[in-house]
Formats: structure tokens, C-alpha cells, sequence
């Protein structure tokens, strides 16, 4: 309309042919009118290229149609009388159009790059990339033998990224990516493009074989084995992993996130180059559905429940307590291990609501299960972020007291990973468990982060002996003695010791010769359904564990 007015045209063509493939017209001309060109102007795009034109068009009005006309504009204010002079002859006309032209090419690029480019490093963007792979494979010779391969280059882990710009401000961290960039471009062949992926994710694609496209991509990793100096202050050792995976077609919308899931499978392999895996995208896939069904397992009725494993005490073969063992039905993905969801939500937001679950779930059971046997025990497990929860003891307290609880009937579990980092937060909930009466038991002891010298300081009742430490006797005479060693050690420091993992009767019979007060195993008895529990209960003699 702007057009129109300047020019004194009764119609205006705006053609985009790129990017965005639109035509806007602006049309005053009657029906029926005779239509002319008048005047036009290229819209000049980056490398030469045309992205369109504006036209401009005046139009001949049927004589029988132009008194009307006449009369109505007669009615009008006055509008700005057209050039004396032809605008398709006029130069100063021209001038003026291709300005306009020119003006719209600048927006339409400016739009351009908001959506194809990288601000920062003015690389092509996640989008840019996946078109530009799109055109590739449509632009391929049927007979190419070698295949279209994307690669991706992750300079630093994302966590490092975090501390970065935290011990050394934004500013340069931005810094560094884009020398980052700088050092990637120069590496790639010539007429290879790159693009940023992610705040230090690099992409590329080229056709080629695998061995060549696995060589571009360790050149681009053996890069940054020099430091990055980002100025007289900053120097950066990164650790640099690439992955390569085939363009397919039909696969571009999933593209980024394979490449992605790549670059994490290089990383937590330790591997330079990496080629991608369809199983590894997959098993992630699966990972993050587990993560995002957590709320709505816990809110539905029937995708959670707890078995329970019970104990038995070695002096006289009775039971004193059952392990509540968390198990998902989920409706989709069918019965998920828990040692495949735990760690998944371990360290997430999402711990604490499952942790609450099974905490109000098991002690409602168990408050029902003493009404007949009230000499039972429950053990329940929290993880580590359960024990920095403002609280917590709190909370415990107020499901027993709800649930009719005896005091010194619960025992939480953590493992040992857990306990002996001994921060202020998890010494001070610990110190308020035990003043409710409820017992702490390291789990798992043995697997790893064992300190024996931190024993005599942690507030903690049983020891747990982990169970592959228990199931390596058979085959190495030396673990029953780290394990005779582990127990004479608790005991001495008034500790209680169950054995996990007792499968046999040789293991049995070895908890015995230790002097371990409590066992747990598949050759006690497996994990039961509620059902089975309580009618296995109602048969076995329950009595107290010796404290």
C-alpha cells in the first residue's frame, strides 16, 4: 500500500520466491480493467541470488466503469497527483523502486538470519542445518556410491560449560565458543559447512565414504588436545568427542537427537569418533519416557506397588523384619526393573515423590501387619537427596505416628555412597531419625566407597554386606575373608550385620561362621505380592531383631 502511494500504482507485486516462497499482492485495479507492467525491481539476496521482485502495475479503466469513478473520487479529498512523467520511464522512479527492493531484501534477511543463524558465532542454526541436509539428499545422484553423513562435535560437556561460566562470566564463555568455531571451520575441507548444534555442539554433513567422513571428524576432535586460549587470563583444556551417523530419508525430524544421542554414547564410552547406534537412540528414548511417566505412575492407581523380601535371624532361623521393594507396572513399556527407573530419577526432582509413595504405602502396611505381629520390622530405601530434605525426619515421624507405627519397628536403608560424605544437613536428619526411634542401615557396604575407619562416627544400627561381595566367596577364598573382616569389625563397634545375596546353602552356612545376626537372600525366600507376604507371615514365627 506503501508502494501504491509513492508511486501512484493501482497495483503492487511483491514476489518472494526465497526463502519463504510468498507472493503478497496489493491489488485497487476494477474489474475488468486492462492491466500493464509499469515498473519492476529485483530483490537481491545473498551470493548474487534473486529472492524476488516488486511490480508495480497501472490498469486502464473500462470507459463505462471510469465516470463512476470519476464521480466518486469527485467526493474525495484530493490524492497526490501520479508523476507528469511514465514511471516505466522515469529514472528517478527506478532508483527509488530499487530502494524499496533493496529495504525489503534487508528485512527479509534480517528475518532470515533470526531463524538460520547463529548470533553468536553467525554459523548456520539447528534449522539451517536440517534444511540444508534436506536439499543435500534431494540434490544426490541416484548412482552415488558413498553415503550422506552428518557428524557432530561436542567440545565440553555441558556441566563444565555450567562451571565456566560461573568461575569465569558469560562473556568469556561466549568468547570461547566462538574460537571454538574459528578452530573447527579451519580444519574442515573445502566447501564443508559447519553449524553450531548447541551451546558447544558442532554440526556438519558431507557426502562421502565412512572411513573418510570418521577421518574429518577425528582431525575436528584432534583440535582441541592443544589448548584454547581465549585471552591473557582464560586458558581452556577441553575433551572433545564426535559422532557420525547416515542421512536418511524420512529420519531428518529425529536428526538432531540421534546425533545427540551420539555424542553422549562417545563421551560416556570414552571413544573419539563415534559411529551411531539405532539401540543407544532407543534405549535413551526409553529412558526419557520412564522419567516423564513418574508423576503419572504415582498419581494412578495400580502402576505402583511394593513386594516384600523378608530377613531371617541366624541364631534360631525366624523372621524379624521384610524389605518393601518398590515395583513399576508401567502401561505402555510393561514391568520396568527398578534397576533401570531408580537411577534415572535418583537425582532428580522426581525422587522425593516416589520416596513419599513408598514410605506411606509400606508404613500403612505395616501398621495393618502389627495389629497381629507387633514385634515385625519394615525396611524401607531413601536415597542420599531424601537425607538433605529440610525435615525429613519430620515427615517419617508423622506417617508412623498416622499409620500407628511402633517406635524402633522402621529401618531406612542407604547406601553407604550416601552416608559417608558426612555433610551437616544429612549428619543433623540422621541425628533427628534416630531420635524418633527409626534406624539407619548402610546398604550395599562393600561396593565401592567402603571407609572402615569412618564407621565408629556415622549414626547408623545395621551394616549390609553387598550382595556381589557375599556371591564372590565361592570363587575367591579371599572376599570371605574381607567379608569375616567387615563383620568382626561392625559387630565389635556394636553394629548389626546382614548378609545379602545368600543364594545357597554353602552361603548359609558361611553367614553363620561369620557371626552374621541377620540374613537375606533368594535361598530364605524370594520377594512376595502382598498377598503371598501376609499369608506367608501368618504361618512363620515373627520375633524382634537382637539389638
Amino acid at each position: 500500500m506503501l508502494a501504491a502511494g509513492l508511486f501512484g500504482a493501482d497495483m503492487v507485486v511483491l514476489k518472494l520466491s526465497r526463502p519463504t516462497e510468498v507472493t503478497h499482492v496489493h491489488d485497487v485495479l476494477p474489474a475488468g480493467a486492462e492491466v500493464r507492467l509499469r515498473l519492476s525491481a529485483e530483490i537481491p539476496g545473498p551470493d548474487a541470488a534473486c529472492w524476488g521482485s516488486v511490480e508495480l502495475f497501472d490498469g486502464e479503466t473500462p470507459a463505462a466503469e471510469a465516470e463512476t469513478k470519476a464521480e466518486d473520487e469527485a467526493a474525495q479529498p484530493a490524492r497526490p497527483a501520479r508523476p507528469a512523467t511514465a514511471l516505466a520511464a522515469t529514472q528517478a522512479a527506478q532508483i527509488a523502486l530499487d530502494q524499496l527492493a533493496a529495504h525489503i531484501a534487508s528485512g527479509v534477511r534480517a528475518l532470515h538470519a533470526h531463524r538460520y543463524e547463529d548470533h553468536l558465532t553467525g554459523l548456520g542454526n539447528r534449522h539451517r542445518f536440517i534444511l540444508d541436509a534436506a536439499a543435500a539428499l534431494n540434490e544426490r545422484p541416484a548412482d552415488v556410491q558413498a553415503r550422506l553423513w552428518a557428524g557432530i562435535i561436542d567440545v565440553l560437556p555441558l556441566e563444565d560449560i555450567s562451571r565456566l561460566v560461573v568461575s569465569a562470566g558469560l562473556h568469556r564463555v561466549e568468547l570461547a565458543i566462538s574460537l571454538m568455531a574459528e578452530r573447527l571451520s579451519r580444519t574442515l575441507p573445502s566447501g564443508v559447512r559447519l553449524y553450531r548444534l548447541g551451546l558447544v555442539r558442532f554440526g556438519l554433513f558431507r557426502d562421502d565414504t565412512l572411513e573418510h567422513m570418521h577421518g574429518c571428524l577425528s582431525k575436528c576432535v584432534a583440535q582441541f588436545e592443544a589448548p584454547l586460549h581465549v585471552d591473557d587470563v582464560m586458558q581452556l583444556d577441553l575433551c572433545a568427542v564426535a559422532g557420525m551417523i547416515p542421512v536418511e530419508r524420512g529420519e531428518l525430524e529425529d536428526l538432531i537427537a540421534a546425533l545427540y544421542s551420539t555424542s553422549l554414547a562417545a563421551r560416556s564410552q570414552g571413544r573419539p569418533v563415534t559411529v551411531y547406534n539405532r539401540q543407544v537412540l532407543r534405549t535413551q528414548q526409553r529412558h526419557g519416557m520412564i522419567v516423564n511417566s513418574v508423576r503419572a505412575a504415582i498419581a494412578a492407581p495400580g502402576q505402583l506397588r511394593l513386594v516384600y523380601q523378608p530377613r531371617e535371624r541366624t541364631a534360631d532361623g525366624n523372621w524379624t523384619s521384610v524389605e518393601a521393594l518398590l515395583r513399576w507396572d508401567h502401561p505402555t513399556l510393561g514391568e520396568i526393573p527398578p534397576g533401570e527407573f531408580i537411577p534415572l530419577v535418583e537425582h532428580t526432582a522426581l525422587m522425593p515423590l516416589l520416596t513419599d509413595w513408598v514410605l506411606g504405602t509400606g508404613l500403612r502396611q505395616l501398621g495393618q501387619w502389627q495389629r497381629e505381629l507387633p514385634a515385625l520390622k519394615m525396611s524401607i530405601n531413601i536415597s542420599a537427596s531424601d537425607l538433605k530434605r529440610p525435615n525429613f525426619d519430620g515427615r517419617v515421624r508423622r506417617l508412623m505416628d498416622e499409620h500407628r507405627v511402633s517406635a524402633r519397628s522402621l529401618e531406612l536403608e542407604v547406601t553407604e555412597g550416601a552416608i559417608v560424605r558426612t555433610e551437616r544437613a544429612v549428619l543433623e536428619t540422621l541425628g533427628g531419625l534416630s531420635r524418633h526411634g527409626v534406624e539407619i542401615a548402610i546398604d550395599d557396604f562393600g561396593a565401592g566407597y567402603s571407609n572402615l575407619t569412618q564407621l565408629s562416627e556415622l549414626q547408623v544400627d545395621v551394616i549390609k554386606i553387598d550382595n556381589r561381595l557375599v556371591r564372590a566367596v565361592a570363587a575367591n577364598p579371599r572376599a570371605a575373608t574381607i567379608v569375616q573382616s567387615v563383620v568382626d569389625l561392625a559387630k565389635r563397634l556394636g553394629h548389626r550385620v546382614v548378609v545379602e545375596g545368600v543364594e545357597t546353602a554353602e552361603l548359609k552356612a558361611l553367614s553363620a561362621h561369620w557371626g552374621c545376626d541377620e540374613m537375606q537372600g533368594y535361598y530364605i525366600a524370594r520377594p512376595m505380592e502382598l498377598a503371598a507376604m501376609t499369608q506367608a507371615l501368618a504361618t512363620r514365627h515373627v520375633c524382634a531383631a537382637v539389638h
